[in-house]
Order: C-alpha cells, then structure tokens, then sequence
C-alpha cells in the first residue's frame, strides 16, 4: 500500500493517453500518483514505467490523501457521464482550494458548468484540451487549458514542463482563457483535423482513381509535397500510410474497409457553427462525408443500379493538385478561425489567435508548417476581417483558386466524390461575392410569410403587398 503524502499530481483514467500522460509528468521530476477504476489498468501502467516518479494507489480516497495542497488532479476518462460520475466520487473528498482538470474531449458546454457547480463548492475546475494522441501524450502533447487564472498559475510549471515545443522552442501551452474556453478551442482544432483530412483522403483519391497512380507513386508525392509548404504531420503519416505493406506483401490502406468513424466533436463544430451562425461549409462537410461513408451496404447496392461510366483518366496535373490543397486548406482554417471569433464575443472570452496558431506548431495532430504563417499573419490588421486577407495567404488564393476550380471540375466529371474541396469553393464564393442571391430568399419569405425584407438603399425594413 502507499503511503506517501506530497506528490504534485494525481492522474485518474490510465488507458493509452491517461498512462502515457502520467509518465511523461514523471519524466520531468514530478512525483505522480496513479488510479484507475480498474486495479488491473493501474498494474500495467506501473510495469510500464520503471523511473520511480508514479505512484500507484487502489483506494480513491488514499490516492487523494496522497497529494500535496492545493490538490491538483488530472482526469484522463471519457467525456460525458462518466466525468460527472467521478466528480460526484471526488468533490466529497477535496478541500476548498483543489483544482480538478479534464483531460479529455468534453464538450464546452458540460464543461461551463462542471465549473460553475464546482466553484460554488470552493474547487477550481479546468477544462483542457489535449491533442497529440498517444505519443503526444507521452513526449509533449499540446495543451489547452481554460479555467481560472488562480488555477492557471498553479499548474503552469506543470503543463509548460511536459508540451511540446513550438518552431522556436516555446512551450505549446497557454491559458486559453475562462470556463469552457480550452475546450471549445480544442473542438475547433477537431474540426479542422476534420477538414485536412477529408482534403487529403480526398486528394489520395483523385490520384488514385483519376489519375490512376499507384500507392507508391503517390506516397512519393505526398512525399514530396511535405517538403514544401503542405509540410505537415498528416501529410507525413499519409506517406507512411500508403508505403506499408502487411505480412502478405499487400498494402495495409487497401484491405480497409472504406467506412469512417467519429467520436462526435466535428459534429460539435458544426452544431457550434450553426448556433452562431457562421458560414462554415467545410465542418458539415467533413462530418457528413465520414456519415456517407458508413452507409455501405446502400452505397453498394445502389452503385449497382446507378453504375458510373468513366473509363478515361482525368487530366488534372499535380501541380494543380498540390495548389487546390493548399488554397482549400487556407479557407478551412478560415472557417475554423472565424468560429474562434465568434465564439470570443459570444461567450465574453478574450482568445488569442496568434498564440493558439503558435501551441498548434508542436505536438498536435494538425501541426504543420502552416501554422507558423497563420501566426505571424495575425500581426496584420486585414487579418481582423479575415485571415484571407493577410500578405502570406491573399496572393496564394488569388492565384490558386482556380487550380481549385478545375480540380473540383474534372473531379466531378469523373464521379469522383470531393465533399470538402467542394465546400471550400462554396465558401469562397459565398464569402468574397459582394452580391449573391439571399434577395430572392427575402423575397419569397416576404411573399408568403410577410417576414418583411430590407431595402437595399437605405436600410429600411418593409413589407411588400405581392399580387397573389
């Protein structure tokens, strides 16, 4: 049984990240105490770990008894139920002053008000995104932790000690801002991984179907491309993706079957885009691209009824490949970026945008060399009306879009289902057309329902007496 009485820190839920979470705190000096609801979870994570910095502990109230005050506890479970079953296991133990931190993908929402029912009993709780999966996890995730400045300032020496590290060496963690904040921020980091790659499964698919490349000629092409500016995590694993090969000499990616999963925060971004209102056609499309997926048996049965005739190959260059998915990459940042902003003036956080783009650069899924450009664009005042607008992007765009245009074109000729490059022209063209055709909504609205329409001249609302 242990018995020691000053660890630093506690960690509760020891599955993959939880474990690997705890020995990287242990890496940096820190005494750890560990827990799982399950005994046999707790084993392993000490057989595990030899370094002598994690403590195991079996009994709930031991393991808090172990901490030094103020307690500070880190839970790495489930979102959902199951966090609001531990709290109720928890709070009747902890003294006024202790911080709780979750750890997992809770949405922002639970998580204003697990802080507000904790405050009220003199606890300090902090909602904190983490991404890098498992290996982020154990060598230096990115961190995004909301809550209060008083709990911030406690676990500071602790979060800076095990992020990742930026371009230039700087911790990737900072406080995100109040309440729900760190969760929200790490939902629109979600949303964008969402984004990349439908855009980059849906490039795989364009050589591979319309170009009718191999999987070595296009993993030497990702290759290449992460050599430039599409530099980036994701691109570096598609690569490795297509290059492997199972025991029986065939490639791992085409024995998987085409049905993709999800864990339910690209459609939190999307309700949250929807909510407040914000033009953001990729989310939704990334999200419904990975719902059509998993309709497979309709897809095959009715691929039988609606075959699709296309024998030739199309004709679109890589070089137009590469410029599509860099532009539709600017524009899905855009989105995500423009929610943040929203997202601030809604919620009353003050989010900055220029230092979430820097803890992105190390650690993170959707970590890339393209963050570093994002970052400094934020110095520019355009960038206050829309990302697209600053130097590094605005030329780019211009140049590229219609490298987009032909891809989406040709693509689709070729049946070739491209929902998040799609949207990205979608919301280019809605975003940058000073006239679109909302005027004939209004004007239908007003027809049948007297929802009355603003005159174009002086503002004015009115209602017109249409001839039925």
């Amino acid at each position: 049984m242990s018995t020691s009485t000053n660890n630093t820190i506690g960690v509760i839920g020891l599955s993959v990240m939880g474990a690997n979470i705890a020995m990287n705190i242990a890496d940096h000096g820190f005494n750890v105490s560990i827990y799982n609801r399950s005994p046999e979870k707790t084993r392993d994570a000490i057989k595990m770990y030899t370094g002598g910095k994690m403590i195991p502990f079996f009994d709930l109230k031991e393991f808090i008894e172990s901490l030094e005050k103020p307690r500070k506890i880190l839970l790495m479970v489930k979102a959902g139920e199951a966090v609001d079953t531990l709290l109720s296991q928890l709070t009747p133990l902890l003294t006024k002053g202790d911080i709780i931190i979750d750890g997992g993908n809770s949405f922002f929402k639970d998580t204003i008000r697990r802080e507000q029912q904790l405050k009220e009993q003199g606890l300090f709780f902090v909602g904190m995104g983490v991404s890098g999966g498992e290996e982020g996890a154990r060598r230096g995730p990115s961190l995004m932790p909301g809550g209060s400045k008083q709990a911030w300032e406690s676990l500071k020496p602790i979060l800076k000690s095990i992020s990742a590290r930026d371009f230039h060496q700087g911790d990737c963690v900072i406080h995100i801002g109040e309440n729900g904040s760190g969760h929200y921020v790490k939902m629109i980091h979600n949303g964008i991984e969402y984004i990349d790659m439908q855009l980059i499964a849906e490039t795989y698919w364009i050589m591979k179907e319309g170009l009718r490349m191999s999987n070595e000629t296009i993993a030497e092409t990702f290759k290449q491309w992460n050599e430039g500016r599409l530099n980036s995590f994701l691109i570096e694993i598609t690569t490795k993706i297509l290059q492997t090969k199972n025991k029986y000499g065939e490639y791992v990616l085409d024995t998987i079957l085409d049905s993709a999963g999800s864990k339910g925060t690209g459609k939190w971004t999307s309700e949250e885009a929807l909510e407040l209102g914000t033009p953001s056609f990729g989310f939704m499309a990334a999200v419904l691209a990975r719902y059509a997926s998993a309709h497979k048996k309709k897809r095959v049965l009715l691929s039988k009824t609606f075959e699709k005739k296309i024998t030739e190959k199309t004709n679109i260059s890589l070089v137009q490949l590469e410029e599509a998915l860099y532009v539709s990459k600017i524009l899905a940042y855009t989105q995500g970026y423009e929610l943040l902003v929203e997202a601030a003036k809604t919620y009353d956080w003050k989010l900055d945008l220029k230092e979430i783009s820097r803890i992105w650069e190390g650690g993170c899924i959707i970590r890339a060399h393209f963050l570093e450009e994002l970052e400094n664009a934020f110095l520019e005042e355009n960038t206050k009306t829309s990302i697209i607008l600053a130097s590094a992007f605005k030329q780019t765009i211009l140049s590229g879009i219609d490298s987009l245009r032909y891809v989406a074109q040709k693509s689709i000729a070729c049946a070739l289902p491209i929902p998040a490059f799609l949207s990205g022209i979608t919301y280019y063209d809605n975003i940058t057309n000073e006239k679109v055709s909302a005027n004939m909504i209004q004007a239908q609205r007003d027809f049948f329902g007297a929802h009355t329409f603003q005159k174009e001249i002086d503002g004015e609302y009115t209602h017109h007496q249409w001839e039925v």
